[in-house]
C-alpha cells in the first residue's frame, strides 16, 4: 500500500474548493493516509454521489490514517486520477466527508501517482449531490441580505428600504411594498455581482445608521 505524508485537509458538512477555506473551519493535520491511483470516473462520482465503499476496502484501509500531534486515527485515504486529487474520510462504510487539497499538496500527489498502476476502487454509487454554483461567500451574504429584507419589512424602515433600492437599480421604487418584493426577486437571479453590491450596501447603510 502506498502512502502520502503532511497534508492538510479540511472536513466540512460541505465541500470547499481550497480557496474558499476558512480560518474557523475544522482543518485537520494529516501525518499519515493510504494513497491510490484512481479513474477519472472515480472522482467524478465521488464528487457527484453519495458513495458506499466495498467492505474489503474499508478492512484494508481501517485506521491507517493518522493525525498529527495526536493519536487519533480514522478511516480516510487520497485517490487521484492525475489531475484531481481528494482525501476522502469514511464511517460505517460510506463517504461522509471529501476534501480538496492545498494546491502544493495536489500537484505533488498528482506527480506521484503517475508511477503508479490504477486501483480498481470498488463502491456503489447512491443520491446524486446537489452542489450550488455560488461561492460560500456569495452564499452567506445572500443570507444575510434575506434576513435584512425581513427584518426592514418587520421594522418598516421605508428610509433604509428606498436607499438600497434606488442604490440598486437608480430609481424610486412605486411603493415600499414593491420595492422589497423586487429586492428579493432580484436576488433569485443568484448573480454574484449584485448579491455582492447589495451586501456592500448595506454594511455602508448600518456605518451611516439609516
Amino acid at each position: 500500500m502506498n502512502f502520502y505524508y503532511d497534508i492538510l485537509v479540511n472536513l466540512q458538512d460541505e465541500f470547499y474548493e481550497f480557496y474558499e477555506w476558512e480560518r474557523d473551519d475544522f482543518i485537520l493535520a494529516i501525518k499519515k493516509t493510504p494513497l491510490f491511483k484512481v479513474k477519472h470516473q472515480v472522482i467524478v462520482d465521488f464528487l457527484s454521489y453519495e458513495i458506499v465503499l466495498d467492505n474489503d476496502f474499508i478492512e484494508n484501509i481501517k485506521n491507517k490514517t493518522i493525525c498529527k500531534n495526536s493519536k487519533d486515527k480514522i478511516n480516510g485515504f487520497l485517490i487521484s486520477d492525475c489531475k484531481t486529487s481528494l482525501f476522502v474520510e469514511v464511517r460505517d462504510g460510506k463517504v461522509i466527508f471529501k476534501s480538496k487539497l492545498l494546491v502544493e499538496d495536489e500537484n505533488n500527489i498528482n506527480e506521484i501517482v503517475n508511477a503508479l498502476k490504477v486501483f480498481d476502487l470498488k463502491y456503489q454509487v447512491g443520491d446524486k449531490k446537489i452542489k450550488g454554483d455560488l461561492l460560500r461567500r456569495t452564499v452567506k451574504e445572500k443570507k444575510l441580505i434575506l434576513m435584512e429584507l425581513d427584518n426592514l419589512k418587520v421594522c418598516e424602515n421605508v428610509d433604509k428600504c428606498y436607499y438600497l433600492y434606488f442604490e440598486l437599480f437608480h430609481e424610486s421604487p412605486l411603493s415600499y411594498k414593491d420595492a422589497l418584493i423586487k429586492m428579493k426577486d432580484y436576488l433569485d437571479n443568484n448573480d454574484s455581482m449584485v448579491i455582492h453590491h447589495l451586501a456592500h450596501l448595506i454594511d455602508i447603510s448600518y456605518q451611516e445608521r439609516l
